[in-house]
């Protein structure tokens, strides 16, 4: 049997916490069916981008870092939060990628993702990043301290096997940009 699916109405919102990074949000919602669900909780995060960065040699910039909600290192794609002062994703993924690992480069959107719709407000933009060309030494940010370098894609699925790649937002763009490349050479 098919339901008719509809989008709640919000009854009350109230704010429990909001800072730069993460804004929680309890909602009262009634649904389709008249039933209350309160508190439903909302994330709302400003929009990421995700660049996947190619060489000449068609190796992928990896970036390690510490993360500390999971208190290990992990490689990662080079990403970044969007600001108030970045016009749009583009603007925020390229002042992004410049700031953590100095590289500049040609950028193409390859999707638009939701990091959890269940919860979370915000989009994630993934590019495939080509010609990366050092422009200036990464900025220093206490927050974000990491190493980087290009590795073949072999390497970079043996990482994800072994969970040292292990963010499951990264490994989506990863493989939504990996598509993209797939289908261009088979076009």
């Amino acid at each position: 049997m098919k339901r008719e699916l509809k989008p709640w109405s919000i009854q009350n919102s109230k704010y429990l916490l909001k800072d730069r990074w993460i804004t929680v949000r309890a909602d009262t919602c009634i649904t389709k069916e008249g039933k209350k669900i309160s508190p439903y909780y909302v994330l709302e995060y400003p929009h990421w981008a995700h660049m996947v960065v190619i060489n000449h040699k068609k190796q992928i910039l990896i970036l390690r870092q510490y993360r500390h909600g999971a208190k290990r290192i992990f490689a990662e794609l080079p990403v970044g939060t969007m600001e108030s002062s970045d016009k749009n994703p583009l603007a925020a993924a390229k002042r992004e990628l410049l700031e953590e690992t100095g590289y500049i480069g040609h950028f193409k959107l390859v999707g638009i993702t939701s990091p959890n719709p269940a919860t979370h407000t915000n989009n994630i933009y993934t590019y495939i990043v080509t010609n990366p060309t050092i422009k200036k030494a990464p900025k220093n940010d206490p927050s974000e301290v990491t190493n980087y370098t290009f590795t073949n894609l072999t390497s970079v699925l043996s990482l994800i096997k072994r969970r040292k790649f292990a963010q499951a937002l990264h490994i989506a763009s990863l493989f939504l940009a990996l598509q993209k490349i797939e289908k261009r050479k088979n076009d």
